[in-house]
């Protein structure tokens, strides 16, 4: 599974803002616009806005808020990490997003006090979140922000290679670097342990990570228990059906009150 899963250093635990710490400051390195088709999640998002407001469960350093911004939708991101929206402030463009520090796992921290037309949270940061219980109280969270009417869009890669045991993968090689991830999967809890080594001129530096990947299904029941409801998915950004081997899956949900409304 390619991603960013938020991780920890070795000896750090796994506490919930440990991501920015230990990627900070090699994320937008590796994960560009490009990378994973963000592009084309932004030319979606926007869409799905219009001209309104959105928020973003996961902002990270704006790799998806700041473009989508830049289009006229008023982005509001939310980020449990300092380190990585002191970097999303400080990129051109930063200025344009409206950063909140908060836990988008946590009910009882995470409240805006106001609702939004577009919900998202992209790119696995679902993932991200090692545990079920904390999964499905981010989608509470999500659910708690949606105004009437409003999406939630939910996007993340569909499990691939969840036997157990450890596996090597993820190489990626450019003229200065060389990087593989070590995953060590469990397909009972459905948590994958990754350590990924960058390789340069400077020497070696390991990174560990940690992540639980969802099944749709699953992903469908913890939305159904936040009120909310599927009106459509599809394998990617481009619309394309949902299939046996599909590598994404693109989920929409509203307010269950609203289910009669149009799909997409």
């Amino acid at each position: 599974m390619t991603g960013d899963g938020k991780g920890t250093r070795p000896g750090s635990g796994h506490a919930p803002d440990a991501y920015g710490n230990t990627f900070g400051a090699v994320y937008d390195d590796w994960y560009p616009l490009e990378f994973a088709h963000g592009a084309e999640a932004v030319e979606a998002l926007a869409r799905y806005a219009g001209r309104a407001e959105a928020l973003e469960l996961g902002v990270g350093t704006g790799r998806i808020a700041i473009p989508l911004a830049r289009r006229g939708v008023r982005v509001h991101g939310v980020d449990i990490s300092p380190v990585m929206l002191e970097r999303l402030r400080a990129k051109p463009g930063g200025h344009l997003v409206r950063t909140v520090l908060a836990d988008m796992a946590d009910p009882g921290a995470c409240d805006l006090g106001r609702r939004f037309p577009l919900v998202y949270s992209v790119f696995n940061s679902l993932f991200c979140i090692p545990a079920q219980g904390r999964q499905a109280a981010s989608l509470t969270v999500a659910a708690r922000h949606l105004a009437p009417g409003g999406r939630l869009v939910v996007d993340h890669q569909m499990p691939a290679d969840v036997a157990p045991g450890i596996s090597v993968r993820h190489f990626h090689a450019t003229d200065d670097q060389i990087r593989f991830s070590l995953v060590d999967c469990d397909p009972v809890t459905q948590v994958m342990k990754r350590r990924t080594v960058a390789v340069t001129d400077d020497g070696v530096t390991s990174y560990s990570s940690v992540i639980r990947y969802v099944w749709p299904a699953e992903l469908d029941l913890m939305a159904a228990a936040a009120g909310l409801v599927l009106t459509a998915r599809r394998a990617d950004w481009a619309g394309t059906p949902m299939r046996p081997g599909s590598p994404g899956c693109v989920s929409v949900y509203r307010h269950r009150t609203h289910e009669g409304d149009p799909a997409g």
